[in-house]
């Protein structure tokens, strides 16, 4: 097993043979769950050691189950715990299912002679004197019975007052000790799973081993196969290149696990084509399903596994609906002979986005909350004053940026005359009005969200981004427009996909001025909507903030998707003239992987 993450530790023990009778009529086990002896686990020898300060019980009482392996049944608990002597105690009770009560069974006819702890760690030091690392702060998580025995100090019914506590002192090495760097792999400085918060490391290997824990860190939160991380870690893969191969590996899941959405039913290709969504307005305005039963029964199918039915004027889209291809017949020839094929309704979503134009990290069919790594802080460099000089140990700090589901509703208006046309061209100009207005609203929310009132936070309200301090107005320069890049590049944070977004106004006064004088090369080359600045992409929408700039490299923008689309109409928008309001729901959410990416820069020439 894997140094960081959940641990196991295993434990032996000399029965008492008064304990095990007396035992047999008490339901109540007194067992030594852990102890401070040294123990060789998988990444090198391990001291845990047992303090009430050492020891977080917050997951107490601990659950006995049969194995480390996941899935297990408890068979029992560990209660009444408590540390002294260099060891965690406890009294173990077994449950009364038939399974429980053969293990215990098997304990009390010393069978089962072993526990193995399993425990988190949040802190530790290596010693460099024998290179065993002293886990200072950890969690119980639980107990599991195994037939290894690792520490014979501890285990069921030994006697717990008969050996003394391991003394633990730390050898002081010939030169001075190096300070130790603080890690971390969650945001706010607090510890994932398995992560070691302090270690001290003095060898000349300590890059090289603190790269490897870092990958395989990587590999066991988010459950990445260990012979890829093993490849990472033969191939030479930084920490920082392991955190994007994780990022690429949840998206490629999320498209596989499109199928489990609760808005995904099984539609087969057929039936996505059948699914009219015109009709299932007409339906809810009409308040007449009669002619719609089979968009009825799918809207209820989405909505059980939502866990909600929808109102009398709502209905749910299941995603294979979202994902078809839209065929409009075209009259060529004298007749409507040839067909063309149009986009999906997510794929004209992303496509009005201006943010997903330039190349943010889309990842669709998300069901629960997920968590992407990024590389927080940079590991350092130190050059030795002598041969004899000890490497101050430094790693890149892996944080976590978390994405949850977030629910944005667009707004538009439709003529009940093109409601009644039942054609597919009726039906695409349906599908294209309620992609745009939501497109437009996730497209905001990543480039400005405020992070409040239930919206995500978007580019220019992410903390770290940096400023281009370019010259206001019309002063504007093209060393302006190259202190964006300098900018970012002072942050180690230039990637290829760098580009250029600002206003159409920016954009035009741009294409009009030299970028030096006494030339007629613009500083912005190409049309006002999609241009070239110094030898970066750009583009303009007025979705930015007048007299605005943003540049930065939008790959590090990550749009997750739920793919639950909600749909709700208003028959009475506007009465006299017949239009329908229609208002659409989806679930997206943004996140920025690396704020130093972005710079921004605001104050030019008026809209």
């Amino acid at each position: 097993m894997e140094r960081a993450n959940v641990q196991t530790r295993t434990l032996s023990f000399e029965l008492d043979e008064l304990a095990v009778r007396a035992a047999s009529n008490d339901d109540r086990i007194p067992v030594v769950i852990s102890s401070d002896s040294l123990v060789e686990m998988p990444d090198g020898p391990e001291i845990l050691v047992h303090s009430v300060e050492a020891v977080d019980l917050s997951r107490a009482p601990l659950p006995i189950i049969a194995s480390h392996k996941g899935g297990q049944i408890n068979v029992g608990i560990i209660d009444n715990i408590s540390i002294g002597g260099g060891m965690m105690r406890g009294e173990a009770r077994f449950g009364e299912r038939t399974e429980a009560r053969e293990y215990r069974t098997d304990v009390v006819n010393k069978i089962i002679r072993s526990v193995s702890v399993g425990y988190r760690r949040v802190r530790g030091k290596i010693r460099a004197a024998d290179n065993v690392l002293v886990t200072s702060r950890w969690i119980p998580m639980h107990a599991a019975m195994i037939a290894e025995p690792g520490d014979m100090r501890a285990g069921f019914f030994r006697e717990l007052d008969s050996l003394p506590a391991l003394v633990i002192e730390e050898a002081q090495p010939a030169a001075p000790a190096a300070p130790s760097k603080e890690l971390s792999n969650m945001d706010d400085g607090k510890a994932a799973a398995g992560a070691i918060a302090e270690v001290q490391v003095i060898d000349n290997g300590a890059q090289e081993r603190l790269r490897i824990k870092t990958l395989h860190a990587l590999g066991r939160v988010h459950k990445i196969d260990g012979d890829a991380v093993e490849g990472w870690v033969d191939n030479g893969t930084t920490a920082e290149e392991g955190a994007t191969k994780v990022l690429e590996i949840i998206a490629e899941r999320a498209k596989k696990g499109e199928k489990t959405s609760p808005a995904a039913i099984g539609l087969s290709p057929a039936e996505a084509r059948r699914f009219s969504i015109t009709r299932a307005i007409n339906a809810v305005i009409s308040k007449d399903w009669t002619k719609a039963e089979f968009e009825a029964e799918a809207s209820r199918a989405v909505g059980q596994r939502l866990g909600r039915m929808s109102t009398e004027h709502t209905f749910y889209v299941p995603l294979e609906v979202q994902q078809r291809d839209l065929i409009v017949a075209t009259a060529t020839m004298g007749g409507n002979l040839v067909a063309t094929e149009l986009q999906s309704f997510i794929d004209i979503l992303r496509n009005r986005s201006v943010v997903m134009t330039m190349g943010a990290f889309s990842m669709p069919g998300l069901v629960g909350n997920v968590a992407i790594p990024r590389q927080t802080a940079p590991g350092t460099a130190y050059w030795l004053a002598t041969e004899a000089t000890a490497i101050t140990e430094s790693q890149p700090v892996i944080g976590q940026l978390t994405l949850s589901p977030k629910n944005v509703g667009g707004y538009t208006e439709i003529s009940r005359q093109l409601l009644l046309q039942s054609t597919p061209s009726a039906e695409f100009l349906v599908n294209s009005d309620l992609a745009k207005v939501i497109g437009l609203a996730v497209d905001a929310a990543a480039i400005a969200g405020p992070g409040t009132a239930g919206q995500p936070t978007g580019i220019l309200n992410t903390s770290g981004i940096g400023t281009a301090a370019p010259g206001t107005g019309t002063n504007l320069s093209y060393a302006d427009m190259i202190r964006f890049q300098t900018t970012v590049a002072a942050s180690n944070a230039f990637m290829p996909g760098f580009g250029y977004v600002t206003t159409p106004t920016v954009a035009g006064f741009l294409m009009g001025k030299p970028r030096f004088t006494n030339s007629d090369t613009p500083i912005w080359g190409g049309n006002i909507l999609d241009g070239q600045v110094v030898g970066a992409r750009a583009m303009t929408s007025n979705q930015i903030g007048s007299g605005t700039m943003l540049a930065g490299d939008f790959s590090q923008v990550v749009i997750a998707q739920w793919g639950v689309l909600e749909i709700e109409t208003n028959p009475y928008a506007n009465f006299p003239a017949g239009i329908v309001g229609v208002r659409a729901f989806y679930t997206v959410d943004v996140g920025v992987r690396y704020a130093a990416a972005f710079a921004l820069g605001t104050g030019f020439v008026g809209p």
